[in-house]
């Protein structure tokens, strides 16, 4: 993985805006640094800058949430891409963000509570384990080649 690539606008719209594709182990944590990197990089100065505006602490505590989501709803697309790395659908990565919605919204029973957290973190464990750690199919599989991003 060249580094270089992540200067490139159409890598970073194949990366992070299409669910399509195969990408390996190391652009996936190349892809999760970035995001880090990225979300620190845009949030800090940006949080400074509201609480030096006067803006209710309350306000940007909302502010700042909502764009860690977003930032975060971004590893969805590598998360796919790795995962159909390995012959998994990719379309599993978005499963743990549907099912944080209700949890965000206390839409989940307190009887139930212990037990959907349980199945959110053996979901996400599932997810890391087949991007992160494992090593993906060699070759080309039913989701195409693993350098399927064309410059």
């Amino acid at each position: 993985m060249n580094i270089k690539k992540f200067l490139d606008v159409n890598f970073l719209k194949f990366l992070f805006l299409s669910l399509n594709g195969r990408i390996d182990r190391k652009t996936w944590w190349y892809s999760q640094f970035f995001l880090v990197f990225f979300g620190v990089l845009m949030l800090i100065p940006l949080s400074s800058l509201l609480g030096f505006l006067n803006f209710d602490k309350f306000q940007v505590e909302k502010l700042v949430s909502f764009l860690v989501l977003l930032i975060s709803a971004l590893s969805i697309f590598p998360d796919s891409k790795r995962l159909q790395d390995r012959s998994i659908n990719g379309l599993l990565a978005i499963l743990p963000y549907i099912f944080a919605i209700p949890l965000q919204f206390h839409f989940v029973p307190e009887f139930l509570l212990k037990f959907y957290i349980i199945c959110m973190w053996a979901l996400k464990a599932y997810i890391f384990v087949n991007t992160g750690v494992l090593k993906g199919d060699d070759g080309s599989n039913k989701y195409g080649e693993l350098d399927s991003f064309k410059s």
